[in-house]
């Protein structure tokens, strides 16, 4: 179990580097760039995030199954051909947009997008290989290292874009020094492999890689599921939105890192925990361990979304500028993602062998989520709003069809799922305590937004510890102890 907790908090820690670098480097966009240019550079970072993980084939994330597996004498084998794998799909990858870069534009109606997806082609062909090399390491158990990885290539990634962006280079300029950047760490990341594995030779086979491919590829189509699910909102709101709405709503769908940080890590260690319980006939200690969990990660999250739910606007101003005030609506309408994400509801139907439900929950959020989509873009009054509030419903279906799931092959009633009555006393606090806040925000609404959002964010402290205490419901001392074991990844 230690092992296994400090390969997630490797890996976590390098996400959420990976995750902060990444804020910063939009937060200062915001503000270098007008919004037609940085809705521009959304969109062109938008279509990557689509293409990519679907171009992989689910090759980089089947590595953490086979790799584990492999004896020292065919790891260099491996990582060669599912290496060139990803390096002629990559190739692929780059013709794709090479050839579609005019369609692609007039569907997201943006004739500056056309050139600059062009130097988006060359990073594309050496960023798809090196996704392998995170997943490799953690396969290896050098977690620590994939992590340090994570963090140090969106820290240089970032560093290229500022300084491109700083030299005036335009976005066409700034995705070709990016694509240098992406050969050079591909490079990087090849040479370093192939020196580790300097005594062993290459024995190709291709009924391996037929082999990997078969086990990937419906990975891969889970993964192009749960992707579209994710970034199908952005795309219905750029085919029916100008660039400048675009960057309004793109800073507005931005995820707090938190949520993932805290999510990850705590699954990591769950897991396998509820493997184990499981296997000697404990039911009752899978039900402790999930309950444990949910009612921990409440304490930090319900808070976080009554504050933010009526600090949005402060907050919003205060990452990306006083341009973006209006990102505070769809932030608003994603913050309801939080009560579901107290846990990781994939992450169990895993631990339970539930591989097939858990594709189903991810086809079934994307049917609705497209569907509701496209019906409520077309309300007036919705409008924009039209696709966030479709994909949290999506997501609501995926999690209520978990609940359902898990209950039924644990045999437990809904009511068992979670500790209900608890995460509604924190999810009530949470809320009350938001008044006192709220009040304070009317009070200094002429203020600066960051003695604004300061004094909101004091008297919210204080009155949900506060109000914890009285009933009993968060206390302090678990709150620190919640703190501790986050960080340390127990």
């Amino acid at each position: 179990m230690a092992r296994l907790t400090t390969q997630a908090g490797g890996v976590s820690i390098g996400r959420g580097v990976a995750a902060l670098v990444g804020l910063a480097t939009v937060m200062i966009l915001s503000r270098m760039l007008t919004r037609e240019d940085y809705g521009t550079y959304r969109q062109l970072w938008l279509i990557y995030f689509l293409l990519a993980p679907v171009m992989q084939l689910g090759l980089a994330q089947s590595a953490s199954y086979f790799g584990a597996q492999l004896a020292r004498e065919g790891r260099k084998t491996y990582i060669a051909q599912n290496g060139l794998a990803l390096v002629v799909m990559g190739l692929l990858s780059a013709v794709t947009l090479l050839s579609s870069a005019g369609p692609i534009s007039r569907f997201f109606g943006n004739p500056d997008l056309m050139t600059p997806l062009r130097a988006l082609a060359l990073f594309m062909m050496f960023a798809l290989p090196f996704e392998l090399s995170e997943n490799m390491l953690v396969a290896l158990g050098r977690a620590g290292r994939a992590g340090l990885v994570t963090a140090v290539s969106n820290i240089f990634q970032s560093a290229v874009i500022l300084a491109a962006f700083l030299s005036r280079a335009s976005l066409t300029g700034v995705f070709l020094y990016l694509s240098i950047f992406s050969f050079v760490r591909w490079l990087v990341a090849t040479g370093i492999f192939l020196r580790v594995y300097r005594d062993l030779h290459v024995r190709w086979s291709w009924a391996e890689l037929r082999e990997q491919l078969v086990f990937s590829l419906p990975m891969g189509a889970a993964v192009m599921v749960g992707l579209l699910s994710r970034q199908m909102d952005k795309l219905i709101v750029t085919s029916h939105f100008s660039t400048e709405r675009f960057a309004i709503y793109a800073n507005g769908s931005y995820d707090i890192p938190l949520i993932n940080i805290v999510t990850l890590s705590v699954t990591a260690v769950l897991v396998p925990a509820i493997v184990r319980a499981r296997a000697i006939g404990r039911i009752d200690e899978v039900q402790r361990i999930w309950h444990g969990a949910a009612r921990r990660v409440a304490t930090i999250f319900y808070p976080v979304f009554a504050f933010l739910l009526i600090a949005a606007e402060p907050f919003m101003v205060l990452l990306f500028s006083k341009d973006y005030a209006a990102s505070a609506a769809p932030f608003r309408v994603f913050l309801f993602l939080f009560p579901i994400r107290i846990a990781f509801h994939n992450g169990f139907q895993r631990a339970l062998g539930r591989s097939r439900q858990i594709f189903i929950a991810s086809a079934g959020a994307f049917v609705i989520s497209l569907g509701l989509a496209l019906v409520l873009v077309r309300v007036g009054w919705i409008g924009i709003l039209g696709p966030a509030i479709a994909s949290v419903a999506g997501a609501y279906f995926a999690a209520g069809y978990a609940i359902f799931d898990c209950s039924r092959e644990l045999g437990w009633r809904w009511s068992e799922y979670f500790p209900w009555k608890t995460l509604a006393r924190i999810m009530a606090v949470s809320l009350i305590a938001a008044a006192p806040s709220l009040a304070a925000g009317w009070l200094l609404r002429e203020a600066s937004v960051f003695a604004r959002f300061l004094a909101m964010g004091l008297v919210y402290a204080g009155s949900y510890l506060a109000l914890g205490e009285a009933t009993r419901t968060t206390r302090v001392g678990e709150w620190l102890e919640v703190a501790r074991d986050v960080l340390s990844q127990r």
